[in-house]
This record gives C-alpha cells, sequence and structure tokens, in this order.
C-alpha cells in the first residue's frame, strides 16, 4: 500500500469513528482487528490488512451516503405517559408527605411556643427543670428540622418539578398547532 494510501486510511478511520460513535476497540471489533491494529493504521504506520478494505468501504459509504443529520426517531408515546403518570403519582405521594410534615411541624412549634409556661410552672423562681422537659423540647427542635419551614418548601419544590415534568410531556403527548 502506497503512503498516499495509508494516510488516506489514517484519516478516514477517525472520521468513521467519530461519525458512528465508535471508539477503536469498537471499530477493530467490527473489522476484526485489534484495538492496537486499529491505532496503527489511524497513525499511518501500518496498512489496512486487505482482507478488512471491504467491511471498512462499507463503514465509509455509509457515512458518505447518509444524510448530515438523520431524521429523528418518533416518540415512545407508551414510555412517556408511563414517565408522566409516573410524576403525577410521586407528586401525590409528595403532597401527603408535606401534609404529614406540616403536621409535626405543627406540634413541634406547639411544644416550642409552651416552653416559657411550661419552664414558669415546672421550675418558679429559676429552680431546676425536670429532665424530661429538656426531652421534650429537644424533641421539638430536632422534629422542625426535619419537618418545618425549609423541609416543607423543599417538598412544595419538588411537587411543583414533578408536576411541570407531568405537563411538559403532556405538552409533547398532545401539542397544540401552530396559529
Amino acid at each position: 500500500m502506497s503512503k498516499d494510501q495509508k494516510a488516506a486510511y489514517s484519516g478516514l478511520l477517525p472520521r468513521v469513528r467519530a461519525w458512528f460513535g465508535m471508539s477503536q476497540a469498537d471499530l477493530g471489533r467490527y473489522l476484526g482487528l485489534s484495538k492496537s491494529m486499529v491505532s496503527q493504521v489511524e497513525r499511518g504506520v501500518c496498512a489496512l490488512p486487505l482482507s478488512k478494505a471491504l467491511p471498512q468501504a462499507a463503514f465509509t459509504l455509509a457515512l458518505q451516503s447518509a444524510p448530515a443529520e438523520p431524521v429523528a426517531e418518533a416518540l415512545d408515546a407508551a414510555a412517556l405517559r408511563r414517565q408522566q403518570q409516573l410524576c403525577e403519582d410521586r407528586a401525590g405521594q409528595v403532597a401527603l408527605e408535606a401534609g404529614r410534615l406540616a403536621e409535626r411541624a405543627a406540634w413541634a412549634r406547639r411544644r416550642l411556643a409552651a416552653l416559657p409556661t411550661l419552664t414558669a410552672v415546672l421550675a418558679p423562681a429559676g429552680g431546676s427543670l425536670p429532665a424530661w422537659l429538656t426531652d421534650f423540647t429537644e424533641e421539638a427542635r430536632t422534629e422542625l428540622v426535619r419537618s418545618g419551614s425549609t423541609a416543607q418548601a423543599l417538598l412544595q419544590v419538588r411537587q411543583a418539578a414533578l408536576l411541570a415534568e407531568a405537563a411538559a410531556i403532556s405538552q409533547l403527548l398532545n401539542p397544540k398547532p401552530a396559529q
């Protein structure tokens, strides 16, 4: 094989690989060559074996005859509907979870709001507080971290995102005609 032919292959194989999204190992597997052999051909170190020229030519012909951007495949409506239903179901679950958080945050806030009264009654004039009141208070503070306003806001964001995804899928499934 001449130097010009080696140069042609060395430029052609990387283009074929890039066009079809193949690594050197992939192309080697399809042509029956090792990855290192493909690398050597691409660098112009050696020529493509004659027995591998036909598959390589077929790849080249396919590359040259393919449109610049092939037509995209049709949307899989069933897969989109499944994802839409999944989003709507998960949004419903998140709404229930947000309701549970609100209930837990409410009792935690009530505990903390009652703390001054409980302290005044149980430890008048700065006396020592019962140990259970410390637990009562810490449980409320911990619960507010888990279930309070921030946690609820994050769930609302998650629910809105799920509903937005479901709505976007609905638009894909039922596009509005251009006016």
